[in-house]
């Protein structure tokens, strides 16, 4: 999910191409190591089938652009603007919002820190009112380790942006990715 919403994020900097939306990706959320161009044009065909991506035309060579509809701009503003509601934060998905918002002028990345800061104490609160039950003693103290670093880590990312508030801001990228969807072809081929 956090690909699809990090998607949208990016497409509020204006139209793009998959191949773009992939490099912006993996250039902001610098833990990601890789993300296939399988699952990029996936993404962008299941937000054209949820109706919050378009078709902007294509690229002076024919790569086909997506841009933001305003149900997508919507859903986007959403995503830049609040961390998760839920004790239950995922651990990529809070790396994914935190750097990708950092790095778009337009979001509150500070708001979404506080947010996923929140998720992650009633997680490590409810840990410590199930630590009587030794059930799972060895899995809850993995949980409890685990929310306490992202704490850290949110700690030190807050810390950053309020010494310097531009210092993840990112414009779009100028070079251009190598690879891509292919051309539209408008031309009709006869048998």
């Amino acid at each position: 999910m956090s690909v699809q919403n990090a998607f949208l994020a990016l497409l509020s900097l204006g139209p793009a191409y998959g191949s773009q939306l992939q490099a912006e990706f993996l250039a902001r959320a610098a833990h990601r190591r890789q993300l296939n161009a399988g699952q990029v044009y996936s993404t962008l065909d299941r937000l054209t089938d949820q109706g919050l991506v378009e078709s902007a035309g294509t690229t002076d060579d024919g790569l086909p652009l997506y841009a933001l509809t305003d149900s997508g701009r919507d859903q986007a503003i959403a995503w830049l603007s609040r961390g998760p509601a839920d004790s239950r934060p995922d651990w990529d998905e809070m790396q994914d919002q935190v750097l990708v918002a950092a790095s778009v002028e337009s979001a509150d990345a500070l708001q979404i820190i506080d947010d996923y800061r929140l998720s992650f104490t009633e997680k490590i609160r409810e840990l410590e009112h199930d630590a009587d039950t030794r059930a799972c003693l060895a899995a809850n103290r993995a949980a409890d380790l685990g929310a306490r670093a992202a704490i850290t880590w949110l700690d030190e990312v807050a810390a950053a942006l309020k010494d310097d508030p531009k210092i993840l801001l990112q414009e779009r990228s100028t070079e251009r990715p190598r690879r891509g969807r292919p051309p539209v072809n408008d031309a009709v081929v006869e048998n």
